[in-house]
């Protein structure tokens, strides 16, 4: 096996609005916390080159996505299934697909965005370097960190996974997962990869080449969030990755999911009355939350969307070890169901990849009519899940990686 790391700057200018935190905020940044980054890791064994690609931004779009993976693999080798782009979430960041009213798209920097994950990705290429040995890293995390922000009585996973990766005569490489929103800084105007960024220092500190892989973050969020609080929970993911892990072979396996998402079938009468709903609930139509519902309802009739969503997740086997990655803010019953009915527990389910499509809440969530499930359709401009898609495609994707490990 050999494995790579590149790196690649991805701080926008100042002045650029950030996004997430609520409708039209114009939340400009006026300064740099800390620089964002494309951070890249290479792997080749097996006949396969793969290639994971973490962005320290809020989510990213087709139009940056297509670029970069037919550059992974037509210029640098790469199975076209086995290149996997994440993005950690962070909410001090530019957007780069436009969500109404959560930050206007700078146009400038997106389209120098995919030429600059490329760099990353080729930096990762030059430095390929013969593997001496591959870890899976599963620990638990102690302490108050995160607490699920959709039902006080929902699960959290508190647990850290990854890979430590270590070469003959370079750095080793540092592939850590847990699930968190990036909202520790709170509502700042100041640019940071937010808790990422703060694990991805420790772990440089500590000689290692960090790569942070976000989980399923949709219904998970920092409890009593703040700067010093953020520096303790990377703190406690750092300390828990150095207690070591399990060996694995030196083996690489790549694949795709297809999963077809049935979305609620509505009338143009139905989406005129959940507008008009949204505006009474807002006050006004000129209240942020209206608008935003307002601008659905006209996406919705004049694109008469299908009730139905073709998803496709890239999967990885290292070391015998899955690593699947979900185009959602996913909740986190569906890593449980997925790690239960395959049977393994080390599984990195990975969410916000490739093109973020928005979340994907549980049937409690759905039932509640709690902002996952029926208002962040409209800055997403989709229309709602039917109850149960998300524990449907838990369950499916458990039993897939069941049949592939067997």
């Amino acid at each position: 096996m050999l494995a790579g790391y590149g790196l690649c700057e991805l701080t926008p200018p100042l002045g650029v609005e950030l996004a997430g935190y609520g409708y039209y905020l114009k939340r400009e940044a006026r300064e740099v916390l800390d620089p964002l980054y494309a951070r890249a890791v290479m792997l080749e064994a097996d006949g396969v080159r793969a290639l994971i690609l973490s962005c320290d931004l809020l989510g990213l779009s087709r139009e940056v996505c297509g670029p970069v993976v037919e550059h992974a693999t037509n210029a640098l080798g790469c199975r076209e299934d086995a290149v996997i782009l994440v993005s950690v979430h962070t909410h001090t960041g530019p957007a780069v697909k436009y969500h109404e009213g959560c930050g206007e798209v700078d146009a400038s920097y997106v389209s120098r965005l995919a030429d600059l994950l490329c760099q990353a990705a080729d930096a990762s290429m030059r430095d390929l370097s013969p593997v001496t040995s591959l870890e899976s890293v599963l620990a638990p995390l102690p302490g108050d960190f995160l607490y699920n922000r959709a039902d006080p009585d929902g699960p959290v996973d508190r647990m850290l996974r990854g890979f430590c990766i270590r070469r003959q005569a370079a750095a080793p490489i540092a592939m850590l997962n847990t699930a968190c929103h990036g909202v520790f800084r709170r509502r700042i105007a100041k640019i940071s990869a937010d808790f990422p960024g703060a694990i991805a220092r420790r772990m440089s500190a500590r000689g290692f080449l960090p790569i942070y892989l976000n989980g399923l973050c949709g219904d998970i969020d920092p409890y009593r969030p703040s700067d010093q609080r953020m520096e303790a929970f990377a703190q406690t993911v750092c300390d828990a990755f150095d207690d070591g892990g399990r060996p694995l072979a030196l083996t690489l396996k790549s694949g795709t999911f297809f999963f077809t998402l049935q979305m609620q079938s509505v009338t143009m009468e139905e989406i005129q009355q959940a507008a008009a709903e949204a505006v009474r609930r807002a006050g006004s139509p000129d209240a942020p939350a209206a608008r935003v519902a307002l601008k659905w309802k006209d996406a919705m009739l004049s694109a008469r969307p299908k009730p139905q969503e073709d998803v496709r997740i890239r999967y990885w086997l290292l070391g015998g070890v899955p690593v699947l990655a979900l185009p959602f803010e996913g909740f986190t019953e569906i890593g449980v169901l997925v790690r239960r009915i395959a049977g393994r527990q080390d599984a990195l389910v990975l969410g916000c990849a490739e093109e973020l499509l928005g979340y994907l809440p549980t049937r409690g969530d759905i039932q509640r009519g709690a902002y996952a499930a029926l208002e962040s359709t409209f800055l997403y401009k989709r229309l709602p899940v039917l109850p149960g898609e998300a524990e449907r495609l838990g369950g499916e994707l458990g039993a897939a990686l069941e049949r592939i490990l067997t």
